[in-house]
């Protein structure tokens, strides 16, 4: 984290001599906000970006004084909302969720006419692991067996994943790549998705956020845990890591979920999101709707999120396509 930091210390005090060129003059924009928000959701409702989006919107409200609508738009790995995001005015009035490594992958991979530079990123809201996971009535106890099964028959083992392009389908093509292990990706749209076809017995295992829309599931005992995305145990999790199982390289597939507005959108209303978003990180009902196991230690603000962006392009590019 400390490269992390210091691209963010760097990008901050680009931000900070931004905002002292804009001057107090007959351009500065109309007080923020003049009317409602929407907040675009990349993913289907009730998945970890959808919880975090609401509980975030809820708080903007009281904070803002303006309703803020949470709008859930599916399809295409995130770049339908993203687009949406892209084609309204950058006032700060419409806003989207976004998840990394997933952004970041999608336009590393496919066409979608956009790039990170086209984005204005705000900040961070929550962090949520990975797992690969296989529902109860699954023959693999392990990873070992699972793994087994996929080198003696290249066609036997699919992994479901909550999209095409994001962060658990690239960490299974390098299984694949760095391993010798041939898995099959099955993309969905969102953990819903995967856990249905999981239980339907449509896709062997899964590469899942272990984010609150989950974690019932593995509870209760309805999933098996074969491996966790992160480099040491989660404390909330009786699982071994891929790691500790001989797999150091896959621990990239934590998800960062962030909010991000149009390139241009003045800094003034930047920074009055950012500081919003960082008291949120801080109040009580916020972090209780999040859950406190997903909420960063220190916030991480839109330098932060920037430098995370670039970061991630580095880690992916070259193996993002498979």
């Amino acid at each position: 984290m400390n490269r992390l930091r210091l691209f963010a210390a760097v990008l901050t005090a680009g931000l900070v001599l931004a905002a002292c060129g804009q001057g107090v003059g007959s351009d500065e924009p109309a007080a923020y906000p003049s009317e409602p928000i929407r907040m675009l959701v990349p993913y289907t409702a009730g998945g970890p970006t959808d919880i975090a989006a609401r509980s975030l919107a809820k708080y903007m409200e009281s904070t803002l004084r303006q309703t803020v609508v949470v709008e859930n738009e599916p399809g295409a790995s995130g770049s339908t909302a993203y687009q949406r995001l892209l084609s309204s005015d950058p006032d700060g009035h419409t806003l989207s969720m976004t998840a990394l490594p997933t952004a970041v992958l999608n336009y590393l991979v496919n066409d979608v006419g956009y790039k990170r530079e086209d984005f204005a990123p705000i900040g961070v809201i929550t962090q949520v692991p990975s797992a690969l996971v296989v529902p109860a009535t699954s023959p693999y106890a392990d990873l070992g067996a699972l793994f087994a099964d996929a080198r003696t028959d290249p066609t036997k083992v699919t992994v479901g994943t909550p999209g095409a392009t994001n962060t658990h389908a690239a960490e299974t093509r390098r299984i694949a790549q760095l391993y010798d292990v041939p898995l099959t990706v099955l993309p969905f749209n969102g953990n819903q998705e995967v856990l249905t076809a999981l239980l339907g017995g449509n896709t062997t295992a899964g590469f899942v956020n272990v984010s609150q829309d989950m974690l019932p599931s593995i509870e209760s005992g309805v999933l098996r845990v074969l491996a966790v995305g992160t480099e040491e145990r989660l404390p909330y999790l009786d699982a071994p890591t891929f790691v500790e199982q001989g797999f150091p390289e896959i621990t990239k597939s934590t998800t960062t979920f962030g909010v991000i507005a149009p390139g241009g959108t003045p800094q003034q209303v930047i920074a009055r999101l950012e500081e919003t978003m960082r008291a949120a990180s801080a109040d009580a009902g916020v972090r209780q709707g999040l859950d406190e196991r997903y909420v960063p230690g220190q916030f991480m603000g839109s330098a932060e999120l920037a430098a995370l962006f670039a970061e991630t392009e580095q880690t992916f590019r070259g193996v993002a396509g498979g």
